[in-house]
């Protein structure tokens, strides 16, 4: 799982140097990650500290996404078992996983390319996927789908999944966890997350995707 949020967030870093489409959903991940990209090639890898990291994943990243749906979507039914208080502490592991993740993903980023071909709306055009392909450094091409909503009181687009070579983030966590439940309480699931380390990134992963 940690290597499907790593690429999915190199996929973020690198969507600000594909192409302009004139969509909204395309704009919002792109706004969120031009701050980004443009300290980041400010630096180099080993100045990228996790005072650094932090400040960019709050500042541009974390606003672009949507936690709690994510969190939900992991969840699935058990979301709806939970208390308020153990959604916090999910929604919290979630987001301190992606911190770390980010921080390795932020540090393996050398300009990596993502061209898109087009967005899909939903009927009722509320929802979006934006269709891409990921050309990593060794020339290996993987397709990528970010799932967009536009959420009706902001009117802001929130990105809640990526497909990548036809895996969602998501669901994968949701299968994971789903299984874990079957033995587990919810309380029981939290607190194992919250006290399971999380390895560092490794580049070499996305070279194996």
């Amino acid at each position: 799982m940690l290597k499907i949020l790593s690429l999915f967030t190199v996929l973020l870093l690198a969507i600000s140097q594909a192409f302009a489409a004139d969509d909204a959903p395309l704009k919002v991940v792109e706004a969120a990650t031009d701050g980004v990209i443009n300290e980041l090639q400010k630096t180099t890898p080993d100045e990228r500290d996790a005072a650094m990291v932090e400040r960019l994943v709050e500042e541009y990243i974390l606003p672009a996404i949507d936690q709690e749906k994510i969190a939900m979507g992991a969840l699935g039914k058990y979301w709806r078992r939970a208390t308020p208080e153990e959604r916090e502490r999910f929604i919290t592991i979630f987001r301190d996983r992606q911190l770390r993740t980010y921080g390795g993903a932020f540090k393996a980023f050398s300009g990596e390319k993502l061209e898109f071909s087009e967005t899909r709306y939903s009927p009722d055009g509320g929802r979006a996927i934006v269709k891409g392909e990921f050309t990593q450094t060794n020339g290996n091409k993987v397709p990528v789908d970010f799932r967009l909503y536009e959420d009706k009181d902001s009117g802001q687009w929130l990105v809640y999944d990526a497909v990548i070579s036809g895996l969602s983030m998501v669901k994968t966590y949701r299968t994971q966890l789903a299984d874990r439940l079957q033995n587990i309480s919810i309380s029981e699931l939290i607190a194992e997350l919250e006290s399971e380390p999380v390895d560092a990134y490794d580049p070499k992963l996305n070279a194996e995707s």
